[in-house]
């Protein structure tokens, strides 16, 4: 540790890696990971600023308008299916859908019963996206009257914008062997893309939004702070009354996660074994930022808390062995974790214990706060899935350090368990504990196909943008150099193919969702949410680990108030 320490003391002279990393360790593979941009600032600055006279009026007013908007939806049922349609659409982007739950349900059920209408393309898009999204199977033969003979939309067809939208959004909720939607996916994009600098405000922003991240695949609380002033903008589709509740809604939540993010950077700050863990990503905002696209719904504080915990806290058991332990160090570390000993933990050396103190107590803060009866059972399913994730970190240090490069299938072997999406996954499930029975979990544990499907969308994203700082800092083989090395392509092709792996495990978890109905929806959006934060977050670089690249929307959220 002093040896780290001397170099980090005096980087002059260390290698400098991509985005700017330095190598202050080559044996230990070491980087300077830079320190999150948010430091202690949500412990020094605890509150939102607002506008009203009170927060307390602002609950009564929205309470109010909960009431009007309830008629409104009903009342819509009288002006025909697509102004139905297109409120409930609104309602759901922004962000306000839990507080219609039984509305919205009735007039998915209506839908569902109704009739494709042939003539209207924009119609049938729509409803085709609303009732999918819902996990309601619609078959794609509904479009087949507006394809010509080679599959393609009708000419006609190809200039209505709002249509083409609805029918994006659509497709990107396809399955594997849907091909209508697949080559719906493609050509929407292509002719969106060629329209959209043509087009007039706000119909050029609404497209410039989705073509940057589709609805279906957009963390919900981001996709409610940024639709909203599309929303507002948009003349045509705005209810004035929508719109304020929606606002004073997302205010209103946006104060409780504020209060929230201080407590979760409180209980991390305020904790002994992460401060001397010198070498590893410090990260309690950006993992309750991560926790928050998982359930932002007031109902589930607690669950959203603790899930920022975990992730807080195993940021640096991934770097314990990928940013600082040796062989020789690592294998005596694996083995005392995977029993849960303490005792044999605090016979570790120097950061070893630290850790160990720090996971433990996480685990038994997170049982302690389950009910009595099923605390202990519930954690187990947790930690039987963390010991799987150290045995894959053994593996891939023993790859790192004999300079092995597997064939892509044996590497995702390991790394899809590594990624602790499986984990998290897991977490998600025991801490939300609404409907988690002991057979759901012995489910999970038996790494189901959407589950696997995220931690594909994990890996592959990541291994795509971290893979020249990876390369540069002699790190285990990213699946962009499995790929290079075993099919003897060039990076970009390496990546173009992984890219395509991701779409297609999108497809997979769409298949999934659409199938398994015998699990709630209250559970598996959880899966897709997790998948919807890789989106966020490691789309184009990994933001986690460089996190001023996420403070444009972590302050969205969770420092500057939404303008009314």
């Amino acid at each position: 540790m002093a040896a780290a320490r001397e170099v980090d003391d005096d980087s002059m002279g260390c290698r400098v890696i991509a985005q700017g990393y330095k190598v202050l360790d080559e044996e230990r593979h070491a980087v300077d990971y830079r320190p999150s941009v948010w430091g202690d600032y949500f412990i020094k600055n605890p509150t939102l600023p607002h506008t009203y006279e009170s927060v307390e009026w602002m609950k009564e007013r929205r309470d109010v308008l909960i009431n009007e908007a309830k008629n409104t939806l009903t009342g819509k049922h009288d002006d025909g299916p697509l102004a139905e349609m297109k409120l409930v659409d609104a309602v759901q982007r922004l962000g306000i859908a839990y507080h219609f739950q039984d509305e919205i349900h009735a007039s998915l059920q209506k839908l569902k019963s109704m009739e494709f209408r042939n003539e209207s393309f924009h119609e049938i898009s729509l409803q085709f996206w609303l009732l999918r999204q819902d996990r309601y199977y619609v078959s794609c033969d509904v479009f087949q009257s507006f394809m010509d003979n080679q599959q393609n939309l009708n000419v006609s067809l190809q200039s209505d914008v709002r249509a083409l939208l609805a029918l994006y959004e659509a497709a990107h909720l396809g399955t594997p062997n849907e091909q209508f939607l697949i080559e719906a996916q493609r050509q929407t994009t292509s002719l969106l893309r060629s329209m959209v600098d043509h087009l007039e405000k706000p119909l050029a922003d609404k497209v410039r939004h989705a073509l940057q991240t589709p609805s279906f695949r957009r963390m919900k609380r981001l996709e409610a702070r940024l639709y909203i002033p599309l929303y507002e903008e948009d003349k045509e589709d705005c209810d004035e009354l929508i719109l304020e509740l929606a606002k004073l809604d997302f205010y209103l939540l946006q104060q409780i996660h504020r209060e929230e993010v201080k407590e979760i950077c409180e209980w991390y700050h305020g904790l002994d074994s992460p401060r001397k863990l010198f070498y590893a990503r410090h990260r309690p905002a950006e993992a309750y930022f991560w926790a928050l696209g998982v359930y932002y719904e007031p109902q589930y504080a607690k669950a959203r808390k603790l899930l920022a915990k975990f992730i807080a806290t195993i940021t640096p058991y991934d770097d314990t062995f990928d940013n600082y332990g040796m062989w020789e160090e690592l294998q005596p570390f694996a083995d005392v974790m995977q029993r849960w000993d303490m005792k044999e933990a605090e016979g570790l050396n120097e950061c070893y214990s630290d850790f160990a103190r720090f996971m433990f107590g996480t685990m038994i803060e997170i049982e302690n706060a389950l009910p009595k009866d099923i605390g202990r059972r519930n954690v187990n399913f947790i930690r039987d899935i963390i010991n799987e994730v150290c045995k894959g970190y053994v593996t891939e240090i023993g790859w790192r350090d004999s300079k092995y490069i597997p064939l892509l299938e044996e590497h995702l072997k390991v790394t899809l368990i590594t990624c602790f999406y499986w984990a998290i996954n897991c977490t998600a499930f025991v801490v939300f504990e609404e409907n988690v029975t002991e057979e759901i979990l012995k489910w999970m544990s038996k790494f189901p196909q959407i589950v696997k499907d995220s931690c594909i969308i994990s890996r592959l994203m990541d291994d795509i943008v971290a893979h020249e700082f990876e390369t540069e800092r002699n790190n285990v083989a990213t699946a962009v150099t499995c790929y290079m090395n075993e099919y003897k392509t060039t990076k970009e092709e390496a990546s173009d193919v992984l890219w395509n792996s991701v779409e297609h495990a999108w497809k997979s978890m769409n298949h999934e969702y659409l199938t398994w109905t015998s699990l709630p929806s209250s559970l598996l959006i959880r899966v897709i949410n997790l998948a919807r934060m890789m989106e966020t977050m490691y789309k184009e670089i990994d933001g986690y680990t460089d996190s001023k690249l996420l403070k444009e929307w972590i302050s969205k959220l969770l420092d500057e108030p939404i303008p009314f």
